[in-house]
C-alpha cells in the first residue's frame, strides 16, 4: 500500500467515528409517550384543571385516549358549555356495525377499519363510534380491534390516523 492509500483510508476512519458519534450523542430522543397511553392516569391537569368557581375544578380531558366512549363528555366541560361538532348517532351506529363486522373467521376485513378512521374529522367522533360500539355490543371497541388487528395494523390503521386528528371541533 502506498502513503496516499493509507492516508485515504485513515481519513475515511476519521470520518465514520465522526460519523458515528453524532447518531450517538446528538440524535433527537423520541418522547416515550408518543404512542397512546391506555393506562389508567390522573384524569386532572398538572396544575389543577381550570377554576371555574371557587374550591371546583374542570378535569383537563386525557386527549390521548379518544377511544374512551365519555372522552365527548369531558371535552364538553373542558369547554364550559360551548358546542362541539359530534359524529351523528345513526352515523356512528353504522361505523360500529362496520367495525364489528370487519372481524372475520379466516380473513379479516382491515381495508374497512382503515377507510372508518380516515373518514373521522377530529377525536370527538372516534369518541362517539366508541359509545355507539358499547351501546350496541356491550364490548370497549378498541379491545375489540386489538383483538384481531396485529400491532403493525393497529398502528397504520388505527393510531396514525387518530393521532393526526384535532381534539375536537366548536361549532
Amino acid at each position: 500500500m502506498t502513503k496516499n492509500i493509507r492516508w485515504g483510508i485513515a481519513g475515511l476512519g476519521v470520518a465514520g467515528l465522526g460519523i458515528g458519534a453524532y447518531f450517538l450523542f446528538f440524535k433527537p430522543k423520541k418522547d416515550a409517550n408518543d404512542g397512546f397511553d391506555l393506562s389508567i392516569v390522573p384524569r386532572t391537569s398538572k396544575k389543577g384543571g381550570i377554576k371555574t368557581t371557587p374550591g371546583e375544578a374542570v378535569e383537563e380531558p386525557n386527549w390521548k385516549n379518544p377511544y374512551d366512549m365519555n372522552y365527548i363528555s369531558d371535552v364538553k366541560k373542558w369547554l364550559r358549555g360551548k358546542g362541539i361538532q359530534e359524529l351523528f348517532p345513526g352515523a356512528a351506529s353504522s361505523y360500529a356495525k362496520t367495525l364489528k363486522n370487519a372481524k372475520g373467521k379466516f380473513n379479516d376485513d382491515e381495508a374497512a377499519v382503515q377507510r372508518i378512521f380516515k373518514r373521522l374529522r377530529d377525536k370527538t367522533q372516534v369518541a362517539s363510534i366508541s359509545k355507539a360500539f358499547w351501546q350496541q355490543y356491550k364490548t370497549d371497541m378498541w379491545q375489540y380491534l386489538n383483538s384481531f388487528l396485529s400491532k403493525k395494523e393497529m398502528e397504520t390503521y388505527v393510531h396514525k390516523p387518530v393521532r393526526k386528528l384535532p381534539n375536537y371541533k366548536v361549532s
